[in-house]
């Protein structure tokens, strides 16, 4: 037996590091609980200074130790005074092994279980013990857990100093979310491909939200990025209320090849010029043109504008390289285009969450861009709703020449020719002088969904119609309800 006793002792004294707090080859006994423990004094200083070894060097080594704490827990303890890694379980099992590790005051234990390779929570009822390596990726570093944890070391810190062991230990475990969608988002972070629904994808995507997973928010959000062999670049199609704004940029187009495109919005730029600019003669003559649509006119030099004209650009956080041409789509039935029939101007018309989502995304950068600086609140004007409450609008010229139109479920190859019939007669807005609203002639199409670019020309704003499906009275919308 002694010499057993003689080999632990000769083992435990080649350990490099261990403080010699205790005697190595004494036993001391400890009543956890109601379990009493023999621990040599190799064991005990294998995790020092600590309560053991501060208690052992006041009292006799023939003195029994109490400590009013779980016995099942302190076997896990005293596995890792021997040299074991602890396996820990759960969210339970850490935050109770942390609780004890500062109670015992065990500085390595502390450190393992603050480093820890994994992440401990429960949501919604189903304990998860996650690997960090899942979040390694950029965008998805600082989530909801690294900030929760991080927040609560700080705080563990203080209190070691403050001795206080406690009233601080409230470690958020409990996560009120659903089970089902965070283990969905597990298997994404693993690299799993799942099919999922377009309610699914949004939900998930909520949830990266919450648990500030941007990289993975990206990769959900549906969008496409396409080649232009007009403009010898790329564009990206993708929903407004998923743009982030802070990607959001002005660049000016430089390519020759950028005229192709910009011929028939050059048409509207100069739409956007002369509607500031109408006068008489240009009124009188307007009658000479109602046969034909506005981008027969003489247009601008496609050149000339095309050096001052710049496009809305758009770079998708943690997934694009480089910034595409931002072509955004609105699926809100809160967007209407108004044609001005003497004028021929066209309008978009953006009310409620379409304005406020518009406003939201673009506002910022319009203001801000060196050169350009729109002021949207400019565009904005109030108008009485259904119930005769006052609400705000967005009002913004147009361009429609390029536009793959529907409307009332009919492809429409010239919009322009049913503007000009002698039968539209429909009283719509007259948006030409935002400060004096008045009526005029002209049509009014309720868009259902609808994808556009942004572009600027001399501090002016335009939106150029790339795709949209639309409606044009009371008897088409209620072809569009179907029977349940």
């Amino acid at each position: 037996m002694t010499g057993q006793q003689n080999d632990i002792v000769v083992h435990a004294e080649q350990i490099p590091g261990i403080p010699e707090l205790l005697p190595i080859n004494e036993v001391f006994k400890l009543k956890i609980g109601q379990k009493l423990f023999e621990v040599s004094g190799a064991v005990l200083n294998s995790d020092g200074p600590n309560f053991f070894t501060r208690f052992f060097t006041r009292h006799d080594k023939d003195v029994v130790l109490f400590a009013d704490r779980s016995e099942d827990l302190f076997n896990v303890i005293y596995r890792h005074l021997q040299g074991y890694f602890p396996d820990v379980k759960n969210e339970v099992e850490y935050r109770s092994l942390l609780t004890d590790a500062l109670y015992f005051r065990l500085p390595k234990l502390i450190r393992f279980l603050k480093e820890s390779e994994y992440y401990f929570t429960n949501v919604g009822g189903v304990s998860f013990r996650m690997p960090k390596s899942l979040f390694r990726q950029e965008g998805n570093k600082q989530n909801y857990f690294e900030l929760i944890s991080g927040s609560f070391y700080k705080e563990i810190e203080k209190g070691v100093s403050d001795e206080r062991f406690g009233s601080f230990l409230h470690l958020t475990s409990y996560v009120p979310r659903s089970a089902e969608f965070f283990q969905d988002l597990l298997s994404l972070l693993s690299g799993a491909e799942l099919e999922l629904s377009e309610t699914k994808t949004e939900a998930l995507i909520k949830e990266c939200r919450y648990y500030r997973l941007s990289r993975l928010e990206q990769e959900l959000v549906k969008a496409k990025t396409i080649y232009n062999p007009l403009t010898n670049g790329r564009e990206i199609c993708i929903a407004l209320n998923n743009v982030f704004k802070n990607s959001v940029t002005i660049e000016e187009l430089s390519s020759p090849c950028a005229v192709n495109q910009s011929s028939a919005a050059n048409s509207c730029l100069g739409q956007v010029t002369r509607q500031n600019t109408i006068t008489t003669n240009d009124t009188d003559s307007s009658g000479n043109d109602e046969s034909e649509p506005p981008t027969k006119k003489a247009k601008p030099s496609a050149e000339k504008n095309e050096k001052q004209w710049n496009m809305i650009k758009y770079q998708r956080p943690y997934i694009d390289t480089v910034s595409h041409d931002l072509i955004f789509q609105l699926d809100y039935n809160q967007c209407k285009i108004i044609f001005n029939k003497k004028d021929k101007t066209v309008h978009v018309d953006l009310s409620k969450e379409a304005a406020e989502l518009f406003e939201r995304q673009f506002s910022d950068v319009l203001l801000k861009a060196p050169n350009i600086r729109i002021d949207l609140s400019e565009y904005k004007i109030k108008l009485r709703d259904s119930k005769n409450q006052l609400e705000s609008h967005l009002i913004i010229p147009a361009c429609v020449s390029i536009c793959d139109l529907v409307v009332n479920g009919t492809k429409c190859a010239n919009i322009f020719s049913l503007v000009n019939d002698s039968k539209c007669k429909e009283r719509v807005l007259d948006c030409t002088d935002l400060k004096n609203l008045s009526c005029t002639h002209g049509l009014k199409l309720h868009l259902t969904k609808s994808m556009w670019k942004l572009g600027t020309n001399n501090g002016k704003c335009i939106l150029i119609a790339v795709k949209a499906e639309a409606f044009s009275g009371t008897k088409e919308y209620c072809k569009m309800i179907d029977f349940l």
